[in-house]
């Protein structure tokens, strides 16, 4: 297992990501997404990447019960722990799948999602080229991705650098591996897409203070067994550089990010 894979996931990880991810972070980023989605009643969605499903569950409303609504995950963890959550609205389909290989008929969804997934598969283009497969002519792809990377987490990165080691901070740059939308877009327009149109919104974050972000973020990624296993003296380095990094920018306890984001939408012809 590498840093920046979450092939591997442990089911405990899992849940933290539903319980602190999703609220924190994901819900938050959700918003412009669903808004360029523009779901409407009895529509096929396949969300992919879906992690333990809070797109999945959102489009699942939106359809409503005359629709349906697929969500494709890696991890099978991720999968239990989705499955796991009430959901309304249409009827979910879970699958364990990697993307780049969807088990999906063609052309049997009319929109295809994809939040905060495509930075980490190595082969972007096999996951757009089976978006693409699985869309019905004039089907929608919406997808975003981390903008720029702000402060607090740049701060972030560079302590786990520099008391952990670069392997470990990959993990975060990965995050925001793909914050020009020009890149989306032309991935998107390679995988034969048309009517392409990458943008940008900003995301309202309120996180915790920097010591409990710091290793509520690294326990519920791939980072947390390979931190555990660091020195303790390192560990302690690492939460005293990223508490003295965020001073700046906390304000009563919480520390307000706003998240720039890349939003890409397009059309299967």
């Amino acid at each position: 297992m590498t840093a920046a894979t979450y092939r591997d996931y442990s089911g405990t990880a899992a849940e933290l990501y539903q319980s602190f991810f999703v609220p924190t972070i994901a819900t938050p980023v959700s918003t412009g997404l669903l808004d360029a989605a523009a779901l409407r009643p009895g529509e096929r969605v396949l969300d992919v990447a879906c992690g333990t499903g809070v797109i999945t569950r959102a489009a699942a409303e939106r359809v409503g019960p005359t629709g349906s609504v697929t969500g494709v995950d890696l991890a099978p963890d991720m999968i239990a722990t989705a499955e796991s959550v009430p959901a309304a609205g249409a009827p979910i389909a879970w699958h364990c799948s990697d993307a780049t290989s969807l088990p999906l008929p063609d052309e049997a969804y009319d929109v295809a999602l994809c939040q905060m997934g495509l930075m980490f598969v190595p082969d972007k283009a096999a996951v757009l080229s089976e978006m693409h497969r699985t869309l019905a002519p004039g089907g929608r792809a919406i997808i975003n991705t981390p903008g720029r990377i702000q402060p607090p987490f740049a701060a972030m990165e560079q302590a786990i650098v520099d008391t952990l080691g670069p392997h470990l901070g990959a993990f975060v740059a990965v995050v925001f591996s793909m914050h020009d939308p020009d890149l989306l877009a032309s991935l998107l327009a390679a995988a034969g897409f048309a009517e392409v149109e990458a943008t940008g919104y900003t995301a309202p974050l309120s996180l915790p203070g920097p010591a409990e972000f710091l290793w509520t973020y690294v326990n519920l990624t791939p980072m947390g067994a390979l931190v555990a296993d660091a020195p303790t003296s390192a560990r302690d380095e690492l939460e005293r550089r990223v508490v003295e990094s965020w001073e700046p920018y906390v304000t009563d306890g919480r520390t307000p990010v706003d998240q720039p984001m890349v939003l890409a939408t397009a059309r299967r012809r």
